[in-house]
């Protein structure tokens, strides 16, 4: 079995032949499941590795996405250990970084792994405030006002930039959450560092979001599949498409989705 990396880490242990990479952003409080939730789910015994982003220092802005596909690629010797890649999966805007790894591995294993996306897309503003909306409501130590407060602030920040605008937004944003961990800190009476190291790992995601961004998609990102809830608007991303009747919160901790990944896997590994 082989050992974690700085890269990477294991979140499902299994005995099957190939591995399957996922790449996805923990540590933003989110409120929707993970693939963690997903693997718990999956019926075939297979091992299961996830993308552990870069540290990021505080200039997120200048972050690139070869820069992070870099740092994944490295790890990969270790996280393999000569097994084949049985899959890349990938949520939100991880599916960029997970359709670019697969074009990696095709020039490295000479054969294009699966990908299988959920809820697939580019990171905009629509996405970063939505994510951010769930940061500001998860500060349930606050008082409704001062939550209502924050959200007020982030509407006018939004409508003071352009929707192509987005690492500005997101520096504002970043600050604006960074007041908040300082009112939450204070209430809790623990030290202002706590506050400091909540906003460090915002800037992680910023970094990753900024990242994907840099990303230039290809025309054979198009061969994926994507699983998609209910209310999933992104942008067409694969030619094929299956969507769940599913809040997104649901959709990686959902044992329909889960079975339709298992079959999906099945049908590719009987056809190769």
């Amino acid at each position: 079995m082989s050992k974690n990396s700085v890269n990477w880490s294991r979140i499902r242990a299994g005995d099957a032949s190939g591995v399957i990479l996922a790449v996805d952003f923990y540590g933003t409080a989110r409120q929707e499941a993970t693939f963690r939730h997903l693997c718990d789910l999956l019926p075939d015994p297979v091992e299961v590795w996830h993308a552990v982003p870069p540290t990021s220092d505080c200039n997120w802005s200048t972050a690139t996405g070869a820069g992070h596909l870099r740092w994944w690629t490295d790890g990969l010797d270790t996280v393999l250990a000569g097994r084949p890649v049985r899959a890349l999966v990938g949520y939100c805007a991880g599916s960029v970084f997970a359709s670019a790894l697969a074009d990696t591995l095709t020039t490295r294993e000479g054969h294009r792994p699966q990908v299988v996306l959920f809820n697939p897309g580019a990171p905009d503003i629509a996405t970063l405030t939505r994510d951010f909306h769930g940061l500001i409501d998860g500060m349930e130590i606050l008082t409704n006002e001062e939550r209502a407060g924050l959200l007020d602030e982030m509407a006018a920040i939004r409508q003071a930039y352009a929707p192509n605008e987005l690492i500005p937004v997101a520096d504002r944003y970043a600050a604006l959450y960074r007041k908040g961990c300082d009112l939450l800190c204070e209430r809790l009476g623990v030290d202002a560092s706590f506050g400091a190291e909540m906003a460090a790992v915002l800037h992680s995601y910023l970094a990753y979001l900024t990242a994907a961004r840099d990303v230039r998609p290809a025309p054979q990102w198009r061969t994926a599949t994507s699983f998609a809830s209910r209310e999933h608007r992104g942008a067409d991303f694969t030619d094929t498409k299956h969507s769940f009747d599913l809040a997104r919160a649901d959709l990686l901790n959902s044992p329909q989705v889960a079975a339709a990944l298992a079959a999906l896997l099945g049908e590719h590994e009987a056809c190769r």
